[in-house]
């Protein structure tokens, strides 16, 4: 594979698990996923911001969004830019990585509260890499080999440095976005 292109395709094979949480807040809304419950130190589980659509929409529409994309290299024959090319495996490995977003942006949200962090409060690091990290756990944990073959072997290495390398630049940006749209109460 041409070395210019391992982070055009990392970046499209990981879009499913860096778009989710940006879905989740454009459907999100309803009813709390902690249900209002609270700690025992009195903060909130997760908060007001993470709800049951915006979980649901996010993983669902984020791995719509990888089927339509398996379709379309599918259709160009473009077999580097697959996950599989057989469906019910791209299927799992799609929603492992919506999914897993979710549970880090979760994990994240879980991790502010209980050091106190009012909802929309930054937190470097942590707010940029959270649903990032727990989506590769599961990738690696239930799709090892996969894992590997599209992301750590030979030149595709350089894909996914460069995937992390730009994940503070993608979640600013969005950020702002859904800022600008009224979405968030703020650009970070």
């Amino acid at each position: 594979m041409d070395i210019l292109l391992v982070i055009p395709r990392a970046f499209w094979l990981l879009l499913p698990m860096l778009i989710p949480n940006s879905i989740a807040v454009l459907v999100g809304g309803g009813a709390a996923i902690d249900l209002g419950r609270k700690m025992k130190d009195g903060t909130r589980v997760f908060g007001d911001g993470k709800t049951w659509r915006g979980l649901i929409g996010g993983v669902l529409l984020s791995t719509g969004l990888g089927i339509l994309q398996w379709r379309l290299a599918l259709e160009l024959d473009e077999p580097d830019w697959l996950w599989s090319e057989e469906f019910f495996p791209t299927l799992f490995i799609l929603f492992l990585m919506a999914f897993g977003a979710m549970l880090g942006d979760l994990v994240g949200s879980f991790i502010k509260r209980r050091k106190k962090k009012a909802q929309g409060a930054e937190f470097p690091i942590l707010d940029q890499y959270d649903f990032f990290i727990v989506a590769v756990l599961l990738l690696l944990i239930l799709q090892f080999t996969w894992f590997v073959d599209n992301f750590i072997d030979g030149e595709y290495l350089v894909g996914f440095i460069g995937i992390i390398i730009l994940i503070p630049l993608l979640h600013r940006g969005l950020n702002i976005i859904g800022y600008k749209l009224g979405k968030k109460d703020v650009p970070w």
